[in-house]
C-alpha cells in the first residue's frame, strides 16, 4: 500500500508538471499572437511619404565657433547662402530658366562616407485599408535622393533616405553626427555644403499611424533651403527613424571648419 501511495503521488506530480508546461505553452502561444508583428510601414528604411504640407521648421543652434553667422531660416530665405542660391535670384529677376542640380553623390568627413546618390523609387502599399506612397531605398551601397523633393542649391527640402544595417549599410554611422557637422553634396562637379542643425531619434515601428505620418513631415517641402537625411535606428532592431537636417554654409565659413572623426564600432546583428 505505501508503494502503491508513492506511485500516485509520483504521477500526480508528473501530471501537475505537465499541466505547467501546457499551461506555460499556452500562454507563449498567446503572447506570440498578440505581439505586433511587421506590416508594409516596417520595411527597413523606407519612408512613408505625406503627400501634402510642409516639414517643420528648425530652429537653428548655435554651431562651432567658426560658423556662429550661419543663416537661420529667415535669413536663408531673403538672402541666399550658397552660390546656387544667388544664381536662382538672380535668374528669377531676369526670368531665365532655373538649372536643376541632382544630388549624385554625397560626403560627409566626420563619419568617413563617400557615397552614390541616385533617384529613389516611390510605390503604394496598403495598411489597414488604406493606400500609402512610400520611398523604396536602394538596396545597394548609394544614398537614393527622392525626386519630388527639391535639387540642391534652391529654396526647399532635399531629402535623402539610405539603409544603416542591410544592403551596404551607407548611412551605417549617421547616428554618430552631431550638430555642425559638414555634409558635401555634389551634382556632377558642383559641390554644395551643408553644417547639421538639428538631429533627431523619433521612435517608429509599432507606432500608430499618424505619429508615422508625423515622423515622415519632415520630407516635405519646407520654406527654406536645408539638407534632409533619413534612416532607422538603432542598428539591431530598426524600431526609431533617425533625421538629420543641415542647412547650407557659405564658403568663408568653411576656412579653418574643424573636422573630428565620429565613427563608433556597430554592434553585431543577430542571426
Amino acid at each position: 500500500m505505501f508503494k502503491f501511495r508513492i506511485f500516485l503521488i509520483s504521477v500526480g506530480g508528473l501530471l501537475a508538471g505537465l499541466g505547467l508546461i501546457i499551461s506555460l505553452a499556452a500562454v507563449t502561444s498567446s503572447i506570440s499572437d498578440i505581439s505586433p508583428t511587421l506590416s508594409p510601414f516596417d520595411q527597413t528604411d523606407d519612408i512613408i511619404a505625406p503627400v501634402d504640407g510642409t516639414a517643420p521648421a528648425v530652429i537653428v543652434p548655435t554651431l562651432h565657433p567658426v560658423s556662429t553667422d550661419l543663416p537661420n531660416q529667415a535669413q536663408s530665405t531673403a538672402q541666399p547662402a550658397t552660390g546656387q542660391g544667388m544664381v536662382a535670384s538672380t535668374l528669377l529677376l531676369t526670368g531665365t530658366p532655373m538649372p536643376t542640380w541632382v544630388p549624385d553623390r554625397i560626403v560627409i568627413p566626420a563619419i568617413q562616407l563617400d557615397a552614390p546618390a541616385v533617384p529613389a523609387t516611390l510605390r503604394t502599399i496598403a495598411y489597414l485599408g488604406k493606400n500609402y506612397p512610400q520611398w523604396k531605398v536602394p538596396n545597394f551601397f548609394a544614398a537614393g535622393w527622392a525626386p519630388t523633393s527639391a535639387s540642391l542649391g534652391v529654396i526647399g527640402n532635399t531629402v535623402l533616405f539610405g539603409h544603416h544595417n542591410a544592403d551596404g549599410e551607407v548611412f551605417a554611422h549617421l547616428v554618430d553626427l552631431q550638430v555642425g557637422d559638414l555634409i558635401v553634396v555634389y551634382s556632377g562637379e558642383r559641390k554644395f555644403t551643408y553644417a547639421v542643425a538639428l538631429k533627431m531619434i523619433l521612435p517608429e515601428r509599432n507606432e500608430p499611424v499618424d505619429i508615422r505620418l508625423q515622423n515622415a513631415r519632415w520630407i516635405l517641402p519646407s520654406a527654406d533651403e536645408r539638407l534632409t537625411l533619413l534612416t532607422c535606428w538603432p542598428y539591431v532592431s530598426n524600431t526609431h527613424r533617425l533625421i538629420i537636417v543641415a542647412i547650407p554654409i557659405s564658403a568663408d565659413n568653411l576656412k579653418n571648419y574643424p573636422l573630428i572623426p565620429r565613427l563608433t564600432p556597430l554592434p553585431p546583428l543577430t542571426p
